[in-house]
């Protein structure tokens, strides 16, 4: 044999595997590579490392490690990192609760209110550019959010965010905001070989630019250890290289109580989110005992992954298998089938959906919207109607969804922003930066927002971030990304006087581009100036104008201006009311029903 053949034979033909075997125990990989003062990312994907933030609390209980947290949000299982006195700092866009509903969480009073903890505001997009900008080793990067919002005098103030001179347009400013980079991170992944190469499954939220960026490296935890040869077979899922991995722990669950979508790959059955586990966590915040109690159960007094799914049971997590299914949805409203049969007028709530998804709809005619960022809830739920009745009509728009979700058909019987009851249907998975920076409102905009407010005034500015004595309510989220970024937005509110303010004490999202609200009895917009105005009435604001126009009045923090011609709105059809239900079976949204 020629030397060339023989070399080909011996070192060329048969495709080699790494050398590197980092394969190791999570608690020893945490014990050999975390320190006390460190900067953690947990990479907050579809999946979250949460066997290691569970190890993390184990290990360092009882201690106060001095941790910096950075991620999207502290919240959900990434609570009790606070609650044990682990972090003297959160560097967050939300802190709060997700489930059932967004809302402020007391676990994060509670460490606020020890003087030890502190939160650092950003959005949810500018968490990830700060990220990426550390992967990138570049000092900066621009931004279209905090322009305008106490956010940016905030961070302008304590550092990490700086309008500049627009070099390129004279007169014009740019906001500007510094590079993070932690000194290590955590990864869940589906699927890894021993080297660290690791498969993972859009959509990516806040992707991995934390893992790139952390100076040490990444802790990593995999449902399952592979070949590399299945590395190989899909490869264009690859998200972590193992250059940057220090550790690969195989951890079956390690997302749980999240799930984990794997995109119909036959090896990698999806395992839904653990809702009832969740609701069972967030009802534990009752009170400092009840969570006390809640973290050494789950936490404490499990030694380690095996001992926590033992406790989880085989049968719950088969049913989280089969909730991932893309035809779930019908077994579970079959189980709703009682009340959803009951034909019952429209709630406050529910008349206030329907009429923001019909000023939703309008709106993407006469403007010529592609695509429409929905924010949570109420908010997304109005984008859903409107979606199906501009379909009716043969219009088209892309729904899009801040965790990198595009183009989605929404599936019944979860109103939840991240249901992977979705993910099958979308027809393109992304992540944060690219649904909020560049799918949604990027160079060429034609995209709507919509989100909810807690805290509106009459120049339509939102508050999501304090309440007037200085109390942190739950942060901007993509909220301020949204709005600060489409070229409209649509907000949906309670008709109340302590959410219709003079003024709010906080700007989390600016009002220049609010151009329409729906609240529970009226329709509020811009005409000629920059005020909200009153143009159209709810049914349940009053039985005739004068009724209407007074009933509004009182529930609202400023002197109202009135349009000379005020609309009755037409009252949500059987139908609108009944495909809303759909939705949201449970009514974790459109709250208690009205009377039949």
């Amino acid at each position: 044999m020629s030397l060339w053949r023989e070399i080909v034979a011996r070192r060329i033909a048969t495709l080699h595997d790494s050398a590197a075997d980092k394969r190791m125990d999570l608690a020893a990989a945490i014990r050999r590579f975390v320190r006390p003062g460190m900067k953690i990312n947990p990479v907050t994907m579809q999946a979250r490392p949460q066997a290691a933030m569970y190890e993390l609390c184990r290990q360092f209980a009882g201690t106060r490690p001095g941790f910096e947290f950075v991620s999207s949000a502290l919240s959900g299982s990434y609570l009790q990192l606070a609650h044990l006195g682990l972090l003297r700092k959160a560097v967050v866009s939300f802190a709060g609760e997700g489930y059932p509903t967004p809302g402020p969480s007391p676990v994060t009073r509670w460490a606020l209110e020890r003087g030890d903890f502190e939160l650092e505001n950003w959005t949810m997009l500018t968490i990830s550019q700060r990220l990426l900008a550390g992967a990138m080793g570049v000092p900066f990067l621009t931004t279209r959010s905090l322009i305008g919002s106490s956010l940016a005098e905030e961070r302008q103030t304590a550092g990490g965010y700086a309008e500049l001179p627009d070099p390129f347009n004279p007169g014009q400013v740019q906001g500007v905001i510094s590079a993070y980079q932690p000194d290590i991170a955590f990864v869940h992944v589906w699927a890894a070989d021993r080297a660290g190469n690791a498969v993972c499954f859009p959509p990516y939220q806040e992707n991995i630019y934390g893992a790139l960026a952390a100076r040490q490296g990444v802790v990593l935890t995999a449902h399952q250890l592979v070949s590399t040869e299945f590395i190989r077979r899909y490869s264009h899922l690859v998200r972590i290289p193992a250059e940057i991995v220090l550790s690969v722990s195989e951890v079956p669950y390690g997302s749980h109580p999240y799930g984990n979508y794997s995109a119909g790959i036959p090896e990698l059955r999806a395992y839904a989110n653990d809702y009832s586990f969740m609701k069972e966590h967030r009802e534990a915040q009752g009170s400092r005992e009840r969570y006390d109690a809640w973290i050494r159960e789950w936490i404490l007094d499990s030694a380690d992954q095996d001992a926590y799914l033992a406790k989880v049971g085989d049968e719950r997590l088969r049913a989280l298998h089969r909730a991932a299914e893309p035809d779930a949805w019908q077994d579970e409203l079959e189980l709703h089938s009682e009340s959803l049969d009951q034909v019952r007028r429209g709630g406050n709530v529910e008349e206030m959906i329907v009429q923001a998804s019909r000023e939703v709809a309008k709106r993407i005619v006469d403007n010529g919207y592609k695509t429409v960022l929905a924010g949570a809830g109420q908010a997304s739920l109005m984008c859903w109607l409107a979606a199906h009745r501009l379909r009716e009509e043969g219009v088209e728009f892309a729904l899009l969804a801040e965790t990198g979700m595009y183009g989605f058909d929404p599936r019944p019987g979860d109103p939840f922003l991240t249901s992977y009851r979705n993910l099958p249907t979308c027809t393109l998975l992304t992540d944060v930066f690219e649904a909020l920076g560049l799918h949604g409102c990027g160079g060429v905009n034609a995209c709507m927002g919509t989100i909810g407010a807690g805290e509106i005034d009459k120049y339509g500015n939102v508050n999501s971030t304090r309440t007037a004595t200085g109390e942190f309510l739950v942060g901007s989220g993509g909220a301020n990304d949204i709005v600060t970024s489409a070229a409209e937005t649509v907000v949906v509110a309670a008709q109340r006087t302590q959410t219709f303010v003079e003024k709010v004490g906080y700007v989390t999202s600016p009002g220049a581009k609010i151009r329409c609200v729906i609240s529970t009895m009226g329709r509020f917009e811009k005409l000629d100036g920059d005020e909200l105005v009153l143009t159209g009435y709810l049914p349940a604001a009053g039985r005739d104008r004068e009724q209407a126009i007074a009933q509004i009045r009182r529930r609202c923090g400023w002197e109202l201006k009135v349009a000379d011609q005020v609309e009755a709105l037409l009252p949500a059809s059987e139908e609108d009311l009944a495909l809303l239900r759909l939705f949201d079976p449970e009514r974790f949204f459109l709250g208690k029903p009205a009377d039949k």
